[in-house]
């Protein structure tokens, strides 16, 4: 099974790339990738429009809300901290076409329950805003709103006597 992180990262994906009655969430449409890296070229965006990307900055533990109340793990509480970052060409008009696209994906996510994480809160921490220049031929912009994802997953349970390997009773046993 994926981990839990892709497993987010591909909900969000589908979240904006999926259209509703026929109509995208986004101008971005079906381009939103679930990588930090975009397959996409300057010329993509010139020509297609713009692009969006799904991607984890970092994730967190809290271990101390991790214990049942014999003392095992039961279940981990992560804290991930995700971002859905779209690009698009520059212009006299970047900052209000970024605002609008970051307005469409706050939308997007309006009454969103993370599938097979239901449980899970999510909620908008940040607005990264910034304009590349640097070896394209044309500025791009981009905006990342970045989104912090509090959900859980169970703890991999312990070795019993029932189900242990051969190798592991060794080692726990010295040999």
């Amino acid at each position: 099974m994926a981990h839990p992180r892709k497993r987010i990262r591909d909900a969000f994906r589908a979240r904006l790339a999926d259209s509703v009655d026929g109509e995208y969430r986004t101008a971005a449409q079906s381009r939103v990738f679930a990588s930090r890296m975009a397959p996409v070229s300057e010329e993509e965006l010139k020509e297609d429009g713009p692009a969006i990307l799904v991607y984890a900055r970092m994730e967190k533990y809290n271990p101390e809300k991790d214990y049942g109340v014999e003392g095992d793990a039961t279940y981990i509480e992560r804290e991930l901290t995700l971002v859905t970052e779209a690009m698009l060409l520059g212009g006299e008009t970047v900052d209000d076409k970024l605002d609008d696209i970051a307005e469409q994906m706050e939308a997007a996510f309006e009454g969103f329950v993370i599938p097979g994480f239901e449980s899970a809160r999510m909620r908008l921490l940040e607005s990264d805003i910034d304009v590349i220049t640097e070896q394209v031929k044309r500025p791009i912009g981009a905006i990342g709103l970045v989104w912090q994802v509090i959900y859980r997953t169970e703890w991999r349970p312990r070795a019993t006597a029932d189900n242990i390997d051969a190798a592991m009773a060794d080692f726990l046993a010295g040999r």
